[in-house]
């Protein structure tokens, strides 16, 4: 039975926030493997409630879930679930993680899962705190390769249209680039190296570039502008590089009234 592409990707997704599969790149191929089940902690000398609050907290995959649909789930009473949370917690066997949206409260997941960057806000963020000064260096190291692959680009090429072509980036090169820096103690994601780059366009000191690759798929690609503005914008405002701002509306769980970093760069 052949499945639907629609169906497949649906499927795919499931099992990674299930963490049954993991994502990987090899060049720009991506690759889908399957979790060593035999390091997945098993329910085997668990107890029923902790059978159950287990297999609940493994369904949330990574992005967790709250104490109160747990509770609710389970019927447990609180001061039971407590218990079982911290026998589960002892045993390695799931973990809490605080989100940066509220750092009061936390979720559940199973232990060896990675979070999901709406909760931890990716590699913009250590402790709940926003890396301001990170993401600066990060957005001039980066606006700095962009410049000399300008600069080598017009040395190198006299026909213009081939000048243009060759100052241009995509987001595979900066983020080797900046790997080769060794600037960053984690691996920086796609999304993480291109909210960098678009930050760099909203400020004026870079563009963005559509062309068709293999098999007519678009393919974005940056180059730096040849006269740079005298100040940067957008990518000084917290909203610039934030991971979770496509959750940030007016009145939400996360807004920009409630937003702590908003506030602490206004007060700047």
């Amino acid at each position: 039975m052949k499945m639907e592409k629609k169906d497949l990707v649906t499927s795919i997704n499931k099992l990674i926030k299930m963490g049954k599969l993991e994502l990987k790149t090899q060049g720009s191929i991506l690759i889908y493997l399957l979790r060593d089940v035999s390091s997945t902690p098993s329910t085997k000398g668990m107890g029923q409630e902790e059978k159950i609050v287990y297999k609940i907290i493994e369904e949330s995959g990574n992005k967790g879930i709250w104490v109160k649909e747990i509770r609710t789930r389970s019927n447990l009473q609180l001061t039971q679930l407590n218990k079982v949370l911290k026998s589960l917690e002892s045993k390695k066997s799931i973990k809490s993680v605080k989100p940066v949206t509220d750092s009061k409260k936390k979720v559940y997941m199973l232990f060896d899962i990675k979070p999901d960057s709406s909760l931890t806000g990716g590699a913009w963020y250590s402790e709940n705190d926003f890396e301001t000064e990170f993401v600066d260096i990060l957005g001039r190291q980066t606006l700095t390769f962009l410049q000399r692959q300008r600069s080598h680009a017009e040395v190198q090429h006299t026909d213009p249209l081939a000048a243009q072509r060759a100052m241009m980036c995509d987001i595979k090169q900066v983020k080797n680039f900046i790997s080769q820096l060794g600037i960053s103690k984690v691996e920086l994601e796609d999304e993480e190296v291109k909210q960098i780059l678009e930050s760099l366009v909203f400020d004026g000191f870079a563009v963005r570039l559509h062309t068709l690759g293999e098999g007519g798929k678009k393919v974005t690609f940056y180059r730096a502008i040849k006269n740079q503005p005298l100040t940067s914008g957008i990518s000084r405002v917290p909203c610039g590089v934030c991971s979770i701002i496509s959750q940030c509306i007016s009145g939400g769980l996360v807004s920009p009234q409630t937003c702590t970093y908003m506030k602490e760069w206004l007060e700047f």
